[in-house]
């Protein structure tokens, strides 16, 4: 599909009566755009104070979009954006002001419920068709202190069965109530074909089995940065898993159909800077060890010549860009990358990308550009092309030819221009997910383009103690499931007339992800442990606590613990205050950090220092507070001397350089008097009263 885009329209259009003089007016799109502003006025309640406006459209396979924006000059009012086609309905929308105000409190005056509601109404108001037709997903995430909106996420969904490639998404303010933003991926005239006379969910776990299946594969883990020991066994895991992903059973014919998602692998790389040396006496042994990973790499000369060398890259050619990696597979591997190129005529070029192992020369990959005539058609078909590519691989890689397995292309056609092949390598029977080989093949000059070789040279885990193939099957329909689910595929048998059809089909369920334990039988995420989902905290005895409010609202915030219980009336230790205190920081907080973790980073921020260190040990009130006002990095000032008067009848009792910290957080609100004129620094919290300052610090 060829894409047509031209802004049509960039001019400041004064809404007074006067009708702009537009060059493409012949086309209608003025009167359209005149009727287009109109309408979003009245929609949205757009007054004529607004004194600035501009509108531009755009084309996308004969589709037209309008976009339009209102200002204010005086910035009293907010900037509003809309997205519109041509049928007016409604693809964007955000209102923000022209300068960001911090809010004057943390609490929400809305709630989410009551905020969902209203993004829901203004739904129903701007696209009633669409508000008939979706579902609310779940919040992924625990709220977060520092977005001053609620999110509202929906997918589409046709005869009860989502349809998950059209989407929409709200955003609400938390304090003014107001609809922020607005985006619908919607596609209409689609037709989705009735559930009727569809085969059954075990016929599509049968043809699932047979046809798509899961394999024993060593995944990669996707931690990053990974570990940079190449040999470390965390870098890969063993799992049972689909290697086709981008498959789903037909649910009327029970065959193997695309969804047109690709896993594309790419060997990332990171840039290392060769000027200059690390300052000082000596090198450390870890130093050294860095040190040594670039010893013996060829200088740019030297894999300049065996660029070409092993090319055949003529001198017309000139070296244009070089760079040098880390081998994102093997760390402690670097790789040179060429770009050569040559001038065929005026700003057109042919160019040749190479890319070479820094210290042995290997070939790691290469991409010659190519020029065909108009009239060009294939010379060879996919069969011989495929004898080409193994060809090619027995040549630079013997030693790896009987290592690989070729992927299925469901897409594949004779009389190509182009042709493509992947393999991946299998090792006792178990594919490495990773480690691949990429053949491009010129079916007009019957030659190889392009080549690109993935593979991990440390040690893969062992297979010993492997669940049998019938218990991760057991697994994978009790912990995931198969599914109904509406999706769009492509009839690519006309390159020139990409057809679309939707599809109903048995998929995987999407919310958790197919890698099941080849050892444990855990269903694992993609960092290889165990997957945890969304969790969500509540708890069981809180009823009797007075702070049983605010503990439910930090558990909203992801501040708690994942437990049943919160024990309000037990006393709170060191870990378990550190712990809380550190949810509270971290909006995107990952939940399984060890506490020893935890406290690593607090000390290191100097939250805390080393010898304050005591896990199990209670906590009193006066070192809570010592630690939050740190955090908040008041603690410079809480230590001034002579400034801080004894506002508590037991001020006295506050430990020497404390008083400062203690006065601020009374100051803040974050503690809060009794009554009684006593402040009990030395007080030992109970989890609930650690809870109520937590909360405090937070939302005060």
């Amino acid at each position: 599909m060829k894409r047509v885009s031209i802004i049509m329209l960039a001019s400041i259009i004064v809404l007074s009566g006067l009708t702009p003089k537009l060059a493409y007016g012949e086309n209608g799109y003025d009167k359209k755009l005149e009727e287009l502003i109109l309408m979003a006025k009245e929609l949205f309640n757009i007054t004529d104070e607004y004194d600035e406006f501009n509108s531009s459209l755009s084309s996308y396979d004969g589709k037209a979009q309008f976009y339009l924006h209102w200002s204010d000059s005086e910035e009293r009012l907010n900037n509003i954006s809309i997205n519109m086609d041509i049928d007016g309905n409604i693809i964007y929308y955000s209102s923000y002001p022209s300068t960001y105000k911090e809010p004057d409190q943390k609490l929400p005056t809305y709630t989410e419920s009551e905020a969902e509601k209203i993004a829901m109404d203004f739904i129903s108001k701007i696209a009633k068709d669409v508000s008939k037709s979706i579902k609310l997903l779940p919040r992924k995430a625990p709220m977060n202190t520092r977005e001053e909106n609620y999110f509202f996420d929906y997918i589409r969904v046709e005869n009860g069965i989502p349809y998950s490639q059209n989407s929409v998404t709200v955003s609400v303010n938390k304090f003014t109530g107001e609809v922020t933003s607005y985006y619908a991926n919607w596609e209409r005239d689609l037709e989705f074909p009735k559930p009727k006379a569809i085969i059954s969910h075990e016929e599509a776990k049968e043809a699932y089995i047979k046809d798509i299946g899961l394999k024993l594969i060593y995944k990669t883990n996707m931690y990053f940065p990974l570990p940079m020991d190449a040999n470390e066994e965390s870098n890969n895991y063993l799992a049972y898993s689909p290697l086709y992903t981008n498959r789903a059973i037909d649910a009327f014919t029970g065959e193997v159909t695309p969804l047109d998602i690709y896993h594309i692998y790419l060997d990332r790389k990171e840039a290392v800077a060769m000027d200059g040396e690390a300052a000082g006496p000596i090198l450390t042994p870890v130093e050294r060890e860095e040190v040594d990973k670039l010893t013996d790499l060829f200088n740019e000369k030297e894999i300049e010549k065996i660029g070409r060398e092993v090319l055949k890259i003529s001198p017309e050619y000139e070296l244009d860009r070089k760079n040098l990696y880390t081998n994102y597979n093997n760390p402690d591997d670097y790789i040179w990358s060429l770009h050569f190129r040559r001038e065929i005529d005026t700003d057109r070029y042919s160019y040749i990308d190479i890319e070479l192992d820094a210290k042995t020369g290997e070939l790691i990959s290469f991409y010659k550009s190519l020029q065909y005539a108009e009239d060009a058609k294939a010379q060879i078909d996919r069969k011989k092309a495929l004898e080409l590519a193994k060809e090619y691989i027995k040549e630079i890689q013997p030693d790896k030819i009987n290592d690989i397995e070729l992927m299925e292309d469901i897409y594949a056609k004779d009389n190509q221009l182009t042709y493509y092949f992947q393999f991946i390598r299998k090792t006792d029977g178990i594919y490495v997910e990773n480690d691949r080989i990429f053949i491009g093949v010129d079916g007009v000059n019957k030659e190889i383009y392009s080549y690109s070789l993935s593979w991990y040279k440390g040690e893969l885990p062992g297979s010993d103690n492997i669940i049998p193939l019938d218990k991760a099957y057991e697994i994978l329909w009790d912990g995931i499931g198969l599914e109904l689910n509406y999706v769009k595929t492509y009839d690519y048998s006309n390159p020139n007339k990409v057809e679309a059809e939707i599809k109903l089909v048995y998929s995987l369920n999407k919310d958790k992800p197919a890698i099941i334990s080849a050892t444990t039988g855990q269903v694992l995420d993609h960092t290889g442990k165990p997957h945890k989902g969304v969790k969500e905290i509540n708890y069981i005895d809180i009823e009797d606590s007075y702070a049983k409010d605010k503990i439910a609202t930090l558990g909203k915030y992801g501040v708690g613990f994942y437990q049943e219980e919160f024990r309000p009336k037990d006393k709170i230790n060191q870990g378990d205050f550190i712990y809380l205190l550190w949810q509270s920081l971290n909006p995107y907080r990952p939940n399984d950090l060890s506490y020893e973790e935890i406290y690593k980073e607090f000390i290191s921020q100097g939250y805390m220092k080393e010898e304050e260190k005591a896990p199990e040990k209670a906590v009193t009130k006066e070192e809570a507070i010592k630690y939050i006002i740190r955090i908040m990095k008041f603690d410079k000032v809480a230590e001034l001397e002579g400034i801080y008067k004894d506002i508590f009848l037991d001020s006295n009792d506050i430990s020497e350089g404390l008083k400062g910290y203690i006065n601020i957080a009374y100051g803040l609100k974050i503690l809060l008097g009794d009554g009684s004129g006593y402040i009990r620094p030395k007080y030992e919290l109970k989890r609930e009263d650690a809870a109520n300052i937590i909360y405090n610090y937070m939302f005060n």
